[in-house]
């Protein structure tokens, strides 16, 4: 009973976390801002989706799997929106029209 509850309140708030960052890769205006909405809730809801397959698995091997799939999601996510970020910056993306920055990013030197 109280595996149920966990594990569909897990399905539902991941569910709800992928929907927010798909919702937030069609509304908000540039790669920056999109990209964030989308490195953040696809980690956290893909997260809380494999904790709650993580209830449902039979076995101790098909668990560990399913540990081993979160720490890849956990390490790759955030690795690929620095580099999509990185190569934005580099190429000199667009960003929308009110967006104030700080640029810190030494060019010189880089071949």
């Amino acid at each position: 009973m109280f595996t149920d509850i966990v594990i569909a309140l897990s399905l539902l708030w991941g569910f709800f976390f992928l929907m927010v960052g798909a919702v937030g890769m069609l509304r908000l205006p540039d790669i920056f801002t999109r990209m964030h909405a989308m490195g953040k809730c696809d980690t956290l809801g893909a997260g809380l989706i494999l904790f709650a397959i993580l209830f449902i698995v039979p076995d101790f091997t098909s668990g560990v799997k399913v540990v081993l799939i979160g720490g890849l999601i956990a390490t790759i996510n955030p690795v690929m929106t620095h580099l999509i970020a990185k190569t934005a910056y580099d190429r000199k993306d667009a960003v929308a029209p009110a967006t104030w920055y700080e640029d810190n990013y030494s060019r010189k030197g880089r071949g």
